[in-house]
């Protein structure tokens, strides 16, 4: 890594007189996410002695899907993966530049610690449900795993961050919020034995004994590592990251002035294509010129890239009066995120309520527009209508021949565009999360540069890598949740067993 970048540059170490605390635990996790309630959860009811810090005013939690391979729910609904097909899709999706240990000990763990939250979830008064939200072929497929914990058919995440902080209450592990870590504390010996930290009083030194779990997040919070590792995060239109600001790296820096090594040289970017309208389908795309760019029959992360290297970074998904019973059609050979209906549930059936509500909802708030003809919609785009109405004219031959000649999409999701009124949906690429970090092993043991377990330092979540490759895969949709979960899980256990 260059020299030249300001976070290589560890703050001064305070000093004694600086610190107005000294607290002494068996391990102290940092981050109170979903993965360092995980770890701090199950480092409590193995009988240790743990303090979870959190720069933040609360916990954290966001997203609406938690995908893992297996879990006693699943099993009750008759799912289950082919655990070889999913890891071969897993690993072609990330162009083999992943961890393979890391993978599959995901697969296979995974589903234990899901059957620990799906309890802990319940107790909270949540109503674990499966979601039916999947690209069913190749080359994109997606594998049966999403969870969701709806109250009342909400699908947000925070509500499971909120079920694991009150066990950890209930459980009474102690948690200090608005507490930043600053640095870790090696011995003389090279070991991770505590971290310091501030709060409103000053500088606090934290001992532990079996170590230090780093569950920080990512670094899209952080221009400046953000330029050395993630550029294209930059490019998007905004971060939906929550909350606002925290996810700053604080402990991709720390592992790195503790000497560990990163997982990935260029970190995967979690995208979706939803700044401006919810839903994208998969009809025609086309962008300021009028121009279409791509083969529209692919999964989430593929649009949502597509879109982000458009000129302005936008998009526009067109639509005629046929498109809700095209889209219909369309199911059997595609779907996913921002195709169908991603709230759809496992066991209910596929209505056109859903799509139906996010596109009108798209017409009142402006990111979708209505005409009667091409060259109105056009005008109202702002788009060259002769452009648009030639760029129309030459899909809709592909739909007829049943053979696109410029992308060489599907013929079974070849429908014209032709009967008006026509709608455009305006489309723009967000980041969600930056899902590269610190190198670890089985063990969730922070790795150096020569791939040596630093001692005492262990890391989760999206303070981790090894699990993607060029970019994050839907594999299992919400795998980043399942991930963070698992590997806090796990961090626990290793450290107890110290």
């Amino acid at each position: 890594m260059n020299p030249k970048w300001s976070f290589m540059t560890p703050p001064p170490i305070p000093s004694e007189d600086e610190i107005y605390e000294t607290l002494h635990y068996d391990a102290v996790v940092v981050g109170a996410g979903l993965g360092g309630l995980s770890a701090a959860v199950h480092l409590k009811e193995l009988g240790q002695n743990v303090l979870l810090i959190e720069k933040g005013a609360t916990y954290s939690g966001r997203g609406g899907h938690f995908g893992v391979a297996d879990s006693s729910l699943m099993r009750e609904a008759g799912l289950k993966n082919d655990l070889n097909e999913l890891a071969r899709q897993w690993i072609t999706m990330s162009g083999n530049n992943i961890d393979e240990k890391l993978l599959w000990l995901f697969l296979r763990r995974g589903g234990e610690a899901m059957d620990w939250l799906l309890d802990k979830a319940r107790a909270s008064g949540l109503v674990p449900r499966l979601v039916d939200c999947r690209y069913p072929s190749a080359p994109y497929k997606e594998y049966w795993g999403a969870h969701c914990f709806p109250p009342e058919g909400n699908i947000r995440g925070n509500y499971v961050s909120k079920a694991l902080y009150e066990d950890a209450v209930k459980q009474n592990v102690d948690i200090r919020f608005k507490t930043p870590a600053t640095q870790l504390i090696r011995d003389e010996n090279g070991r991770v034995c505590g971290v310091y930290a501030k709060d409103e009083k000053g500088v606090l030194k934290i001992l532990a004994d079996k170590g230090v779990v780093l569950a920080t997040g990512d670094i899209g919070g952080d221009e400046e590592m953000c330029r050395a590792y993630a550029p294209d995060a930059l490019r998007t239109h905004a971060s939906q990251y929550v909350p606002v600001g925290q996810n700053t790296g604080d402990g991709h820096k720390m592992g790195l002035w503790a000497g560990a090594a990163m997982g990935e040289e260029v970190f995967p970017l979690m995208m979706h294509p939803q700044h401006f309208a919810w839903l994208s389908f998969f009809f025609l795309f086309v962008n300021t010129e009028g121009e279409r760019f791509m083969n529209e029959d692919t999964y989430v992360q593929g649009r949502a890239t597509a879109f982000m290297r458009q000129p302005e970074g936008i998009a526009y998904s067109i639509l005629d009066a046929n498109w809700i019973e095209n889209l219909e059609k369309s199911l059997a050979y595609g779907g996913g995120l921002f195709w169908g209906d991603p709230a759809l549930k496992h066991g209910n059936v596929w209505t056109p309520e859903g799509p139906t509500r996010y596109l009108n909802s798209a017409l009142e708030n402006g990111t979708g527009v209505q005409a009667d003809t091409l060259e109105e919609l056009a005008e109202k785009i702002g788009i060259p209508a002769e452009k648009l109405t030639e760029t129309v004219a030459r899909y809709n031959e592909s739909c007829a021949l049943g053979e696109d000649r410029d992308f060489g999409k599907r013929k079974e999701l070849l429908f014209p565009i032709e009967k008006g009124p026509f709608i455009a949906l305006k489309m723009g690429t967000v980041l969600l999360q930056v899902v590269g970090g610190l190198a670890i092993n089985t063990r969730m043991e922070v790795l150096d540069t020569e791939r040596k377990p630093i001692s005492g330092l262990y890391a989760v979540g999206d303070t981790t890598g090894g699990m993607y490759g060029h970019e994050y895969v839907t594999t299992i949709l919400g795998n980043s949740h399942g991930r963070a979960l698992t590997w806090g899980y796990i961090a626990a256990e290793t450290i107890a067993e110290n």
